[in-house]
């Protein structure tokens, strides 16, 4: 594979390459916010419940509070704080239609179901435990802020009603008939294997997607491995203060004192991490959005080759029927084929079948132009709109990486700040062990 610097679409990453005319997207501070600059939209309380679901089985899930208040007073959306409860599977229905209805938009992803790149305290199964529970609860929140923030997105009335509606809204998203459109694209994934002619940008955001993916993994598991160890090390020094407390309880006077200081400080310490790596938590969580982002990208690249496939499958129909017109203009019947056989067995055909099939062919090849014609101007049109969602994609990662590594970066200087701080602190507490 080419380095990361080799074609690649974005700018400041790749090498040029020809462009589509593309709109001006400077109205994305603008529009792309519409729902956000109206509703305060907030996530909370994920709630662990249960349900009969037949046969005396019962069906555990978690539910997730979704509240919505008007930011100004002249909000046209809603007059008065809506609250409603959201399962994790009708974020998936939610986004499943809108990945099928809006097949240009890179639609953000949702938080993984079940916990990944995870180094301690949770196990990989265990998707009711709280801490899990509460950074899904911040990828729901995210994820529905990108989507009301997106210009597209944002304006579709089911999210409307999925932030602020809590019933009908399956039955709404099932009436628009986008399983259908799904399951017919599903069937054309496979033709991308047989483009011929696919545009070298979305083979590059192609390659830039896996390399996302393998950025964002290999940083993700870096992280956490640096996460266990500098735990580990933090709960060992915790042994000591258990040492020094154990140690003081056979001496006396000034020196007791001095063991059970240290003891005291060395457990602050020790227990300290555990904030720490929360909050690292919260910064890998961002991360790992990215990670999710790139499945998004190569899914428009998909639906970019199924539209090519389309196109060149009735470019070739058009030639096809075009050669066939030619033969029967010619009368040439070199190659075997039925008719040919019918002919040499039969004699050919009348002036008037001639004129007959010529006609129809003439007809055929009209329909399979048309048809070319509107798949040409529809992959023409989905091209266009679909490196207008990269360029937003591009400014979004480029800002929300950016705050990332320096949040990372920030977390790292004030955790080795504290520990410098607190080494000074026993430093001293050791000088009086030793005077005493």
């Amino acid at each position: 594979m080419a380095s990361s610097d080799d074609g690649d679409i974005f700018e400041e990453e790749g090498v040029e390459v020809p462009k589509a005319p593309i709109k001006s997207v400077n109205k994305e501070n603008k529009d792309d916010k519409q729902m956000l600059s109206q509703l305060k939209i907030t996530v909370s309380d994920p709630e662990k419940k249960t349900k009969q679901s037949g046969l005396k089985m019962q069906e555990t899930f978690v539910v997730y509070l979704i509240e919505s208040s008007p930011k100004t007073e002249d909000s046209t959306m809603i007059e008065e704080v809506s609250s409603l409860w959201r399962r994790y599977s009708e974020f998936e229905l939610l986004r499943n239609y809108l990945v099928v209805t809006y097949p240009t938009v890179i639609v953000p992803p949702l938080p993984e179901k079940r916990a990944n790149f995870i180094w301690t305290k949770i196990t990989a199964t265990d998707t009711f435990d709280a801490d899990f529970l509460e950074r899904r609860r911040g990828g729901l929140e995210s994820f529905l802020h990108r989507i009301a923030g997106h210009s597209k997105l944002g304006c579709d009335k089911l999210v409307s009603d999925f932030i602020t509606k809590e019933e009908g809204f399956r039955e709404k998203v099932t009436a628009t008939g986008f399983q259908a459109k799904s399951d017919s694209w599903l069937k054309k994934v496979n033709a991308s294997l047989r483009v011929k002619q696919p545009d070298i940008r979305f083979e590059q955001l192609k390659c830039y997607a896996n390399q996302l993916h393998e950025g964002a993994s290999a940083l993700l598991k870096v992280r956490a491995k640096l996460a266990e160890r500098v735990y580990g090390i933090y709960k060992i020094h915790g042994n000591y203060a258990r040492v020094f407390k154990e140690w003081a309880l056979t001496e006396n006077s000034d020196l007791k004192l001095a063991l059970q200081k240290a003891s005291n400080e060395v457990e602050v310490w020790a227990n300290s991490i555990d904030t720490l790596i929360d909050e690292e938590d919260i910064i890998a969580e961002q991360l790992k959005e990215y990670l999710y982002f790139a499945d998004s990208l190569k899914t428009v690249c998909k639906k970019h080759e199924a539209q090519q496939y389309d196109v060149e499958w009735y470019e070739n129909q058009v030639m096809l029927t075009m050669t066939e017109k030619k033969k029967v203009l010619t009368g040439n019947t070199k190659a075997f084929s039925l008719s040919g056989m019918k002919a040499r067995l039969l004699g050919g055909d009348t002036a008037e079948q001639t004129e007959q099939k010529l006609e129809q062919l003439d007809k055929n090849i009209r329909d399979l132009e048309d048809k070319f014609e509107s798949h040409r101007s529809q992959a023409s049109d989905f091209l266009e709109e679909a490196l207008q969602e990269v360029e937003i994609f591009k400014k979004r990662k480029r800002m929300d990486l950016r705050e990332i590594f320096i949040s990372y970066t920030i977390l790292q200087i004030k955790l080795h700040r504290e520990g410098c701080a607190k080494w000074g602190k026993f430093k001293s507490l050791f000088d009086n062990l030793l005077k005493s």
